[in-house]
């Protein structure tokens, strides 16, 4: 028998209790939250860590903002593949936590230490020398790429600290210790400054690097914050979690860390790939667009702090849940986590569309590039509440075990839809920057839609039970 229609009323009354519901501080919300806020803290001093570049290497101009932001585009695009095997490492920690399984997330911890020195080492030797080469084919000119070489050669250098920062992050993510994660990546950004005010400039007896500078800033500043998880390891005495496991790495959990790593570690990559030909489309119309769109990148990572953040969360909660076999509380966990984000995301969205100038102006004093930047933001801040559900609901679907959709879909929409209309709607329709970014909205709203159908459907479930 079905239940009978709710009458205006009544409607409203249920209405009124589910909104309480989701406000109210309940323990799945505080659990968000605090595993989210030193998230979104650390990933904001990882931010800061690119703005920090940008700004300070400004006095040199145009040329040296636009190969920032090729040359961090670039790196990141490299080192993206090695950082999607840290949500790989988070996913599986976190399901053998809520199995109870504690000697396999030693394992786990054992072989991610050798797999993430191993493969770090190959990108800090091997890096510097491609670095020209990588310029050479994706830089617009000959000044901005002599620039960007000397950027990224000693940004390589110091890979294998950030990789390495990133596997440790993921381990304790997926044992619900975020705080790690934020005290490294703020040790990260303090250093960071400081050492670019001693590189960039030439201050305490050294020579001035200039754009180099910023690079071997960062290299060091990235040891600096790996030094923090050994003492984050003692403090919470993960030793219980190694006692009586082989201190050699396990074929069985390098083969399980790279199933469940490779998905999200080709996605981050090949979506960094195509992020790169769209800074090469940029330099179809001018030096100009591609320093304008490393002003906007950098100005949208914050807006990505929030989504990054509660994704992180809500993988950690859903994967334990799911370990423990409480799908019910996977499940709202996921939509609870997003829509808190969205909040978050709305309010930056709202900030962009009414103080983007100020905000732009916090970046570059530089008239032209203000003009450019500003009608973009107003575009990027109408879809934030959806690149919230994106982000969240996307880390939901790999930690529940979907990752190799998730992929699929990203590649799909990324190169399928996001750069050719990219340059269907800056360069043929001559849309300039205005018309790039307009191809990111179309891209970001698909996936929003896409995967809050796919996660409502439950099929994870089904596949589980």
């Amino acid at each position: 028998m079905h239940n009978p229609p709710l009458k205006a009323g009544n409607y409203l009354d249920h209405l009124y209790k589910k909104i309480l519901r989701l406000y109210r501080p309940s323990r799945l919300n505080v659990k968000i939250l605090s595993l989210a806020l030193p998230v979104v803290f650390g990933m904001l001093s990882q931010s800061l860590v690119w703005i920090t570049d940008t700004v300070m290497v400004g006095y040199l101009g145009q040329n040296a903002i636009a190969a920032i932001g090729i040359g961090g585009t670039c790196y990141y695009t490299l080192v993206a593949f090695l950082i999607g095997f840290s949500m790989g490492v988070q996913i599986i920690v976190a399901r053998r936590f809520g199995e109870g399984k504690r000697s396999e997330i030693g394992k786990v911890g054992v072989s991610t230490l050798y797999l993430s020195i191993f493969l770090g080492c190959i990108l800090s030797i091997s890096g510097p020398w491609f670095s020209e080469w990588i310029m050479f084919w994706i830089g617009p000119e000959k000044t901005v790429n002599a620039l960007g070489t000397k950027y990224l050669y000693f940004r390589f250098i110091g890979s294998g600290f950030y990789f390495l920062g990133f596997c440790f992050r993921g381990f304790m993510d997926g044992l619900g210790l975020t705080k790690a994660g934020f005290v490294s990546m703020a040790v990260t950004t303090i250093a960071n400054i400081i050492l670019n005010w001693i590189f960039i400039y030439g201050n305490l007896g050294f020579s001035p690097m200039g754009i180099g500078g910023a690079g071997l800033a960062s290299s060091i500043s990235g040891f600096a914050g790996l030094l923090v998880f050994p003492i984050f390891f003692f403090y919470y005495k993960l030793g219980k979690y190694f006692e009586g496991v082989n201190l050699l790495p396990s074929k069985e959990h390098i083969i399980e860390i790279f199933k469940v790593g490779i998905p999200p570690g080709f996605e981050e990559g090949l979506v960094n790939v195509a992020f790169v030909i769209f800074s090469k489309i940029q330099g179809f119309i001018s030096v100009l667009a591609v320093a304008a769109s490393n002003v906007l990148f950098s100005t949208l990572s914050f807006a990505f702090l929030p989504g990054y953040a509660f994704g992180v969360a809500a993988t950690t909660i859903l994967g334990q849940a799911m370990g423990a076999k409480k799908y019910k509380l996977a499940y709202h966990s996921a939509f609870r986590s997003a829509f808190i984000s969205a909040h978050v995301m709305g309010f930056i969205g709202l900030c962009f569309i009414f103080l983007g100038k100020t905000i732009v102006y916090a970046m570059t004093r530089d008239q032209a590039l203000v003009e450019e930047c500003y009608p973009v933001l107003l575009l990027l801040g109408v879809i934030q509440i959806g690149d919230a559900y994106h982000m969240v609901i996307g880390a939901a679907l790999r930690g529940a075990g979907l990752q190799n959709y998730v992929f699929r879909i990203y590649i799909l929409l990324t190169y399928a839809v996001m750069l050719p209309l990219s340059y269907l709607f800056g360069i043929v329709w001559k849309g300039g920057t205005l018309g790039l970014w307009a191809a990111i909205f179309v891209w970001i709203a698909s996936l929003s839609l896409i995967f809050i159908y796919e996660f409502r459907k439950k099929n994870w479930v089904k596949g589980i039970v």
